[in-house]
């Protein structure tokens, strides 16, 4: 008989943390099989991964071969998984999908590919991940994922608006005030909410990138950016009102309110899984839980619309 062994106990016997071996099986590394709503590891999977590894180490070449080739695209997560990959940069607001779709009778296992919402919405496009969440307006993702009929499950909206020190000491009111030679600006990184703004900001406001005094040096999470400005190495960066709420010491200057989609593939909705994401959003617990986080708008969370 074909053991199986769960996620912990094949950590156990590789001794590694549990973590890691959702990874694994995110990356396509180790397979796994779904046993009613549990993720299981049979032994013939784990031998099969353990003697990939060895073969891997006998034929690795002295030195490493790199090609010009996303690793996205070398990924094969959807033939390896048993569940619903989804990316996204909200951690709080993936966290309470994934348990209430663990207690939903249609749910499966949703494991969470942390990416910004342009790399989410390209690895959708290559057929990566099954779902991507994505803070742009909706004729921002057209031109990401051409000729595919789309759909687009709103999540909530929030405000996405300027980090400043508290009683705001340079008097910062807006974009304008960025390209002053007294403000340092800690950038977000390409593809994120944050940085996807300021660039189309610019662009209409013809203002020079050159011309903003810390724009080259990115941050990877809105985070690290408040992180910086706490610290007063920056003066100013542009993320969403919800960290500010959990951050203190800081005030907040609201710009624009944003939605979140949950975009995916108009052929999904009849696939396993997503019946149960749009019933999730569109319930009142959910609704309520998102509320509750002080910072996210619900009047038009569970919404369908298709591109």
């Amino acid at each position: 008989m074909n053991k199986l062994y769960t996620a912990q106990e094949v950590a156990d016997r590789l001794r590694v943390k549990k973590t890691t071996v959702y990874e694994l099986i995110k990356r396509g590394e180790l397979s796994s099989s779904k046993i009613g709503k549990q993720l299981r590891i049979s032994e013939e999977q784990l031998a099969e991964y353990l003697k990939g590894t060895v073969s891997d180490s006998e034929q690795r070449p002295a030195s490493p071969v790199f090609r010009p080739e996303s690793s996205l695209l070398k990924r094969d997560y959807l033939l390896n998984s048993s569940g619903l990959i989804i990316s996204g940069q909200a951690p709080s607001v993936m966290e309470l999908l994934m348990g209430q779709m663990a207690a939903h009778p249609l749910g499966l296992p949703i494991l969470h590919s942390h990416m910004n919402s342009y790399n989410g919405l390209y690895s959708l496009y290559f057929g990566k991940v099954h779902a991507a969440a994505a803070g742009v307006f909706a004729e921002d993702i057209t031109p990401l994922l051409p000729g595919i009929p789309l759909a687009l499950l709103t999540l909530y909206e929030f405000t996405l608006g300027l980090y400043i020190k508290e009683g705001n000491p340079k008097d910062i009111s807006g974009i304008q005030d960025l390209t002053r030679k007294d403000i340092i600006l800690a950038n977000r990184e390409k593809g994120s909410t944050s940085r996807i703004y300021l660039d189309k900001q610019l662009k209409k406001m013809q203002i020079p990138a050159s011309s903003i005094s810390g724009y080259q040096k990115e941050f990877v999470s809105d985070f690290s950016a408040v992180a910086a400005v706490i610290d007063r190495h920056c003066d100013t960066a542009i993320g969403e009102k919800a960290v500010v709420l959990n951050a203190g010491k800081l005030d907040f200057i609201p710009l624009l309110k944003v939605p979140m989609y949950l975009v995916m593939e108009a052929s999904s909705l009849n696939s396993p899984g997503f019946q149960a994401l749009i019933e999730i959003t569109r319930s009142d617990e959910f609704k309520t839980a998102l509320r509750g986080q002080n910072c996210y708008y619900t009047a038009h969370t569970g919404e369908l619309s298709y591109l």
